[in-house]
């Protein structure tokens, strides 16, 4: 071996952070690639490929990117030991790694580069599966909960753990759920400071306007409950112990006091699960998108401002998944309904938003607008009022296509938000619903009409002599005087393909006199053509709410990767048959060997009889050709899709936690915009007034309580200029003039205002 595949083992001094030092020189077996190390806070191999640098990976032997460079190393035929001499890998490693990359199966080479521990068993979805299980039977059974939820874990994932792996989950388990519903054994002093066990009182007056019955005790806490009672069969208490004439303090998260009459409403509307959906409903308006980010939040602040919270993670997630196993969705839905006025809409905008779907489970694959792709995929059916309000959502794998999911949709949408049958409700849907079916069912249709564009539109239809009419749409931009002007004119007449149909043929110009043409498609020929063109062409706000909606409150949160095996969904699913496998390959087949019988054809055709290699050729391939065609008319063209997707252990993910979840994040939206309403038309700036809001309700402060009225003096982390400072103050004085009350249902009377740190002394106990 050449000298110059020895490693420098040399330590680097000092003088040399920054240089590259040589690591793996070339020789006969390796004439080109060459590693160098660069030493510093972060130490790096640069690797070369003759003279130029080909990649740049992390010098840790458990970083991904590492491993996969020994891996192509190792595959470029470079000396084995070579490598371990540089790098001090064990040649069954670097082999082990190289055979994963060679693989075509993706699984390997992630089984590979996760080491010995990509082999356990005890992987994520299965704990959060025993973690589910678990509170649901240890609380029944003492004795034979183990085994129980190992078999439903071999049932469900077919996988098959002992019960010594589990050990250490249960212990941690058994652990949280002590801790959580105060069972004997937990100290005195830890009862007094846990949520659960002892919960902020509230006024009588409070507890008769919700509705939920008075369980305190002599000390004003909750009874511990049963090890058998769910955490849900908790009850705040009504009696409130004697409060000091004025009491202040610093406060955090103070500002969500803003929301204060929805978190009331919610509570309200919630019954006897009000007050941890009020909880929820503030996380998110406080920024906390998930459960798992509630961990960021100041719980014991939050108790003084929403008079009872569920602090620990697992009782969250348990009594999230109990109550998506109930109606609570449907109520929540109809709760927000009510929050933006939807009796009054008659227009609506319906489009799927799609969600990659990155986890290991074996989910039904569709297109990704995201990364253009069809890969693992999750729908969520979402529903704007006209004015960019959303109103419903529905969640679903790709087992059916959009046209299938908008009409399984419609009856459930009406019956949930209790629109009367007889109401007249116009759809506006991308051009993702075109089909002729779903045309002539609109047009059938007595309570629904649909508009849409017309897809495969050609261009050059636009006849000057024929317009019917012109529109003008104003859009403002930054601030309110800022606005911008869209001129459409348009063709109104029956649509050529289905007369039945209703085409307007629009010319559009924007301000910088850019033109395009597209066609509108509508089964309703009595409303006006400007109305729709208007419709149609505002479907933005809706597009933008989707990422209104992710950014601020995380919309694509899976929040459970719970599943569904297909096999148990076998009875609810309407069967569809698709083309089968074999046949889909007898097809590719047939197709290539005629290409190739072709290309022969043709060379016989321009020079016959001048290659008996060719004829003989052309025999073989038109013999091949018949025995594939015979075999292919043997084979079923058509097989239930149901069947295959049971038979390839297909799953659909459990959607009822995020479908909770998420209808809160609905209410989170709105009632953030309806309270942005007033600031944003004093503030008349569009850029940032959402910035400056939101700071706002996420401020901390000062609360001053007594026993009739509490004063919350909010200090956002904003230097206000004067100008501000006035919209600000004038914005709280008549949110005072609305006389709100305390979410924690004490009935005291809120009054807001701005805090100055020049007022505010700061006294520090040692």
């Amino acid at each position: 071996m050449s000298t110059s595949t020895q490693c420098d083992s040399r330590e680097a001094s000092p003088d040399t952070t920054g240089l590259l030092q040589p690591v793996l020189g070339t020789d006969k077996r390796n004439p080109v690639f060459s590693v160098y190390r660069r030493n510093g806070p972060t130490a790096l191999l640069h690797v070369y490929y003759g003279v130029e640098l080909l990649e740049v990976v992390p010098d840790d032997h458990e970083h991904p990117t590492f491993k996969l460079l020994i891996g192509r190393l190792y595959n470029a035929n470079v000396s084995a030991r070579a490598l371990q001499q540089c790098f001090g890998m064990d040649r069954k490693t670097m082999q082990r790694w190289g055979r994963a990359l060679k693989s075509a199966d993706p699984q390997e080479l992630v089984s590979a580069l996760a080491g010995r521990g990509g082999h356990r068993k005890l992987t994520p979805e299965i704990r959060a599966f025993v973690a589910t299980r678990f509170l649901h039977i240890y609380p029944q059974t003492r004795n034979g909960y183990s085994q129980q939820i190992r078999n439903e874990i071999q049932e469900v994932f077919d996988v098959r753990v002992s019960g010594e792996c589990l050990r250490g989950l249960f212990k941690e388990l058994k652990a949280q759920l002590r801790d959580e519903m105060d069972e004997p054994g937990a100290s005195s002093s830890q009862d007094q400071s846990r949520e659960t066990a002892c919960v902020d009182p509230e006024q009588t007056e409070a507890a008769n306007l919700a509705q939920i019955p008075s369980a305190s005790s002599s000390d004003g806490c909750t009874p511990a409950p049963e090890p058998v009672a769910a955490i849900a069969n908790q009850s705040p208490t009504s009696s409130t112990p004697p409060t000091p004439e004025s009491e202040s303090g610093f406060c955090h998260h103070l500002g969500v006091l803003l929301f204060s009459s929805v978190l009331l409403k919610l509570q309200v509307h919630g019954r006897d699960q009000g007050w941890l959906l009020k909880q929820w409903l503030a996380a998110l308006l406080l920024g906390a998108v998930n459960i798992e980010q509630t961990k960021l939040l100041d719980f014991e602040d939050l108790r003084r401002v929403l008079g009872r919270t569920l602090r620990s993670l697992f009782p969250q997630r348990t009594q999230l998944s109990e109550l998506a196993a109930t109606q609570r969705v449907d109520q929540l839905l109809r709760f927000n309904a009510e929050l933006v006025e939807m009796t009054q809409s008659h227009d609506f905008y319906f489009d799927p938003h799609t969600k990659h779907y990155t986890g290991m489970q074996n989910v039904l694959k569709g297109w990704c607008a995201r990364i253009r792709w069809a890969d693992k995929v999750l729908h969520s059916d979402f529903v704007h009022t006209a004015a960019g309000d959303p109103v419903y959502l529905e969640c679903a794998d790709n087992y059916q296509d959009m046209r299938q999911r908008f009409e399984a949709l419609l009856p459930r949408f009406r019956q949930v938000l209790e629109i009367p049958a007889n109401k007249l409700i116009t759809w506006v849907i991308d051009r993702g619903i075109f089909s002729q079916e779903v045309f002539n069912k609109a047009i059938e249709a007595p309570d629904y009409h649909l508009i849409t564009w017309e897809k495969n539109y050609r261009r050059g239809q636009w006849d000057e002599s024929r317009r019917s009419g012109q529109y003008m749409l104003q859009r403002t931009r930054n601030h309110a005087q800022d606005k911008r002007a869209y001129r459409f004119e348009y063709i109104d007449q029956s649509w050529a393909k289905n007369p039945k149909m209703r085409q307007l043929i629009v010319l559009a110009t924007n301000p910088k006199g850019r033109k395009v043409e597209v066609g509108i498609l509508t089964d309703d020929k009595q409303r006006p053509a400007a109305q729709i063109v208007h419709l149609i062409f505002n479907r933005w706000i809706q597009e933008n709410d989707f990422k209104y909606l992710d950014e601020h409150f995380g919309i694509n949160q899976i929040t459970s990767y719970a599943s569904v095996a297909y096999e148990r969904l076998e009875v609810r699913l309407e069967e569809k048959q698709i083309k089968s496998g074999a046949y889909k390959a007898l097809e590719k087949e047939l197709a290539q060997i005629k290409n190739q019988l072709g290309k022969l054809l043709l060379a016989e055709h321009q020079h016959p009889a001048k290659s008996t290699v060719r004829t003989n050729r052309i025999a073989q391939r038109t013999e091949e050709l018949s025995q594939v065609q015979a075999r292919k008319d043997q084979t079923a063209k058509e097989v239930s899709r149901l069947e295959v997707l049971i038979e390839q252990q297909m799953v659909r993910l459990d959607t009822r936690n995020k479908r909770l979840m998420d209808s809160l994040k609905l209410i989170a939206r709105n009632a953030f915009y309806r309270a942005l309403a007033p600031f944003k038309n004093a503030y008349n700036n569009y850029r940032d007034d959402h910035e400056f809001f939101r700071n706002l309700t996420q401020a901390d402060g000062v609360l001053r309580e007594s026993t009739d009225k509490v004063e919350a003096y909010l200090m956002p982390t904003v230097n206000y200029p004067p100008k501000m400072e006035k919209i600000v103050r004038d914005l709280l004085a008549n949110i005072n003039a609305s006389d709100p009350r305390m979410p924690d249902g004490s009935g005291r009377r809120l009054r807001f205002d701005l805090a100055r740190k020049s007022g505010i002394q700061v006294a520090i106990d040692i």
